[in-house]
C-alpha cells in the first residue's frame, strides 16, 4: 500500500498535522530505503583473521605487532631477517623490493577475503588470550540456544563434524544485526526503546508470577526426617521444662485451693502436662512402704519392651521368696516351693496382693540377686531424675527405702504414660485368686482349686469413685497408711500422691484413704479440663522465606516447641470442659523472614486465651536451616518484601 494513503494533505486534518509534515516524513522514509539498499550493496566485512602461526602476534587488521620472542615490528637483526623472508612470499614477482613505502602498504594491505565456508573451521589461535575463548564460547553457547539448539547439543555436534563448529544460529544473530543497523538512527532508537519496554514488562510479569509462589503456603516442603530428629534434639535442651517429663506449676496464676486433705504430704498433677495442680508437703522425705513395687513394676515392662523377657515366662521361686521365709505381718501372694507361675501372674501378684514374695522373685529373676536388682532400681530413678528417692529392698518393707510425695508423683506419671497398659492389666483388677491347681507342685495336684486364696485388691476407691483405674497402696507404720490414685473421666487423667494417712488400723487407714483421694479427685475434674493445641488449628504454619539460599520449598514452616495439652480453669459455662471449648487461639507469625534462617531458633509464637487470660504462650520454631542468598537473592528478596507486606 502507498504510504502516502496515510500521510496525504487531505488525511493530514485527520492526523492533526500541516502539509509540510507530509512531506518530511515522505522524505525520511525514502532516505532511509536508499541507505538500507546501499549498504546492502556493500562488502561484507572481512571476519578476523585467526592466526595460526605460533610465532607471531598479529592485532585486529592482520598487522604483525610482534613475535613471540619479544622482537618489535622488525628488529634490525631476527626481526629483520624475519620480514624479509615474509616480503618474498607476499611481494608478487617483477616488484622492487626497495621501495620502503611499497613495503609499508604491502604490509597493511588486508587479505582478500575468503569465501565464508573457508571461515567455517576451527583454527586455533592465540589472540588475545583465555579471555577472548571464553568469550567466545559463551557467545556461541547463547546463539545455539537463539537458533533452537542447546549448548550441550553445539558441542555433541562439534565431536561429530570432528571439531567444526555450527555457525547457523550465528549467521542469523549476523543478519538480524545487519538489519537492524539498515534502520535510520531514529527507528533504530525507536526499536530499543521498544523492546526495552517489552522486555521490562516480561520481567514485571515474571517477576509478580514468581512472587505470587510465597503465598501458595499449601506448596510447603515438610521437614525431612533429619531436619525433625534434629529440631527435636535442640528442642529438648532449649525447652528442658516444658518438655521433660518433670512435674511443673501451671503456666499461669492460681490461688492455691483450700483443700481439707489429711495426709500428712500430697500431690495432685494432670497427668496430661505434668502440671501440680495442689501439694501439701510435697517434697518431705517419707519411705513410699509398698508403693516401691511400682518401681519393680516399671522394670519389668521396660524388660518386656526391649524384648528380654515376656510376660508368659515360667519364673523360678527361689527359697527367700517362698511365703513362709517372710515375716508374718508382711502383704503376700504365698508363694511355694515347687510352684508354677508366670510373670504375669506375678505382677498381678504385685499390683493387687501387693505380696513382698512376688517382689523378691520377679528381683531374682531380672537380676540375680536383691541387691543387683536393688542397684538397678537407683539406677532407674537417677536417670529419671529422682534425686531424693533411693531404695535398699524391692519389696518396700525396709524403712530406710525413701522419696517425696514430689517425685513419686513424677514417677507414677511418667510409669502410667509410658506404659499404659499396666492400668488395665494389673492395676484395674479387683481381685486375684491364688494358687490354683496349675500352679501347685506335683505333690499338691489333687488339692484342684481349693487351695487357692482371694486377694482384694488393696486399693480402696477402685470401683467406689468414678473413674477410679488403679494405682497402688501402701503400708508400714514409719510411713503410715499411703496411696497412689488415679482416675480418668471423659478422656481426661488425673494423678494423686497421698503419704502419711492417719489412722488406727487398716479401716481408719482406710477411711483416710478415701476421703483424701475423692476429695482430691472431685476437686479436680470440678475445677479443671484439657484443651488439646491442633484441635481446632494446625499446628505447622508456613512462613515464606526471602533472600534464601537452597530453599527449594520457597516455606519454612514454624512450629511449635511443644505440644503439651493445656490445663484450662473452670471459669466459663457450667462445667470445666465448657471453658475448655472457649479458649481462643492467638498466633503471631512474620509475613515473611529475610536472609539465613536456623533450625530451632524462635519467629513467632502461639497464645492460648480463656476470654483476656492468657493461659500458656508457646514459641513457634524454624524446622529447618537456610543459609543466605548472594547479592542477586537479596535483591529479588527485598523486591518480594514489598509484594507479601502489600497483600498481608
Amino acid at each position: 500500500m502507498n504510504p502516502g494513503f496515510f500521510f496525504a494533505p487531505q488525511r493530514a486534518v485527520f492526523f492533526n498535522a500541516p502539509e509540510k509534515w507530509y512531506n518530511l516524513v515522505m522524505k525520511l522514509i525514502k532516505k532511509n530505503t536508499e541507505r538500507g539498499e546501499e549498504k546492502k550493496k556493500r562488502p561484507k566485512k572481512l571476519k578476523r583473521i585467526k592466526n595460526a602461526n605460533p610465532s607471531v602476534v598479529l592485532d585486529r587488521h592482520g598487522n604483525i605487532i610482534r613475535r613471540v620472542d619479544g622482537t618489535e615490528h622488525g628488529d634490525e637483526k631476527r626481526g629483520g631477517q624475519f620480514l624479509a623472508a615474509l616480503f618474498e612470499k607476499l611481494i608478487p614477482p617483477g616488484t622492487k623490493a626497495g621501495n620502503k613505502k611499497q613495503k609499508t602498504e604491502i604490509m597493511r594491505k588486508k587479505p582478500k577475503r575468503k569465501a565464508e565456508s573457508e571461515y567455517n573451521e576451527a583454527v586455533p589461535y592465540d589472540f588475545p588470550g583465555d579471555i577472548i575463548r571464553s568469550i567466545k564460547n559463551t557467545a556461541g553457547d547463547f546463539a545455539g540456544i537463539i537458533g533452537g539448539k542447546s549448548p550441550s547439543a553445539g558441542k555433541a555436534g562439534e565431536e561429530k563434524r570432528g571439531g567444526i563448529r555450527d555457525t547457523a544460529p550465528i549467521r542469523k544473530l549476523s543478519a538480524i544485526r545487519r538489519k537492524f543497523m539498515s534502520l535510520s538512527k531514529a527507528m533504530r532508537r525507536i526499536v530499543i526503546a521498544l523492546s526495552a519496554l517489552f522486555v521490562a514488562l516480561v520481567s514485571v510479569c515474571a517477576f509478580n508470577i514468581w512472587a505470587s509462589g510465597f503465598r501458595e503456603t499449601w506448596k510447603a516442603r515438610e521437614a525431612s526426617d533429619a531436619e525433625k530428629a534434629a529440631l527435636e534434639s535442640i528442642l529438648d535442651e532449649a525447652f528442658a521444662d516444658e518438655r521433660s517429663e518433670k512435674l511443673r506449676p501451671l503456666p499461669y496464676r492460681t490461688t492455691p485451693a483450700k483443700l481439707d486433705v489429711r495426709a500428712g504430704a500430697a500431690v495432685l498433677v494432670d497427668t496430661a502436662n505434668g502440671c501440680v495442680l495442689y501439694e501439701k508437703n510435697a517434697d518431705r522425705l517419707i519411705p513410699p512402704a509398698s508403693l516401691t513395687k511400682l518401681f519393680v513394676m516399671y522394670i519389668v515392662f521396660k524388660e518386656v519392651e526391649a524384648g528380654k523377657i515376656t510376660m508368659d515366662d515360667i519364673v523360678p521361686l527361689p527359697e527367700l521368696s517362698w511365703a513362709v521365709n517372710l515375716p508374718r505381718d508382711a502383704s503376700l501372694m504365698h508363694l511355694g516351693q515347687g510352684q508354677t507361675v508366670t510373670l504375669r501372674e506375678l505382677m498381678a501378684g504385685l499390683a493387687v496382693a501387693s505380696g513382698n514374695d512376688a517382689a523378691r522373685a520377679v528381683a531374682y529373676y531380672i537380676s540375680g540377686t536383691q541387691e543387683d536388682f536393688v542397684a538397678r532400681m537407683n539406677a532407674e530413678c537417677r536417670a529419671l531424675g529422682l534425686k531424693k528417692t533411693y531404695f535398699v529392698e524391692p519389696s518396700g518393707y525396709d524403712e530406710n527405702n525413701i522419696t517425696t510425695a514430689r517425685e513419686l508423683a513424677e514417677f507414677a506419671r511418667i510409669y502410667v504414660t509410658h506404659f499404659p497398659q499396666s492400668i488395665e492389666e494389673f492395676h484395674s483388677l479387683k481381685s486375684l485368686d491364688y494358687p490354683l491347681q496349675k500352679n501347685l507342685p506335683s505333690w499338691q495336684k489333687n488339692y484342684g482349686d481349693t487351695l487357692a486364696i482371694h486377694h482384694s485388691n488393696t486399693n480402696p476407691l477402685l470401683g467406689k469413685l468414678d473413674g477410679v483405674d488403679g494405682l497402688k497402696t501402701g503400708f508400714i507404720y514409719e510411713s503410715g497408711y499411703n496411696l497412689a490414685l488415679t482416675a480418668s473421666r471423659n478422656g481426661q487423667r488425673f494423678l494423686s500422691i497421698t503419704l502419711q494417712g492417719q489412722g488406727k488400723g487398716t479401716k481408719q487407714g482406710n477411711e483416710g484413704r478415701i476421703h483424701d483421694g475423692t476429695e482430691l479427685m472431685e476437686w479436680a475434674f470440678s475445677t479443671f479440663a484439657d484443651y488439646e493445641p491442633g484441635k481446632d488449628t494446625s499446628l505447622v504454619f508456613p512462613v515464606p522465606s526471602l533472600a534464601s539460599k537452597g530453599n527449594d520449598g520457597k516455606f519454612v514452616n514454624l512450629v511449635p516447641a511443644w505440644k503439651n495439652k493445656i490445663t484450662v480453669p473452670h471459669l466459663f459455662g457450667s462445667t470445666a470442659k465448657d471453658s475448655a471449648d472457649a479458649v481462643k487461639v492467638v498466633v503471631d507469625v512474620p509475613p515473611y523472614l529475610y536472609g539465613g534462617v536456623k533450625l530451632g531458633a524462635q519467629y513467632g509464637s502461639v497464645k492460648y486465651k480463656l476470654g483476656e487470660i492468657t493461659l500458656e504462650t508457646v514459641p513457634l520454631v524454624a524446622d529447618r536451616s537456610l543459609e543466605s542468598a548472594g547479592i542477586a537473592g537479596r535483591f529479588f528478596g527485598t523486591l518480594a518484601k514489598g509484594s507479601l507486606e502489600k497483600n498481608r
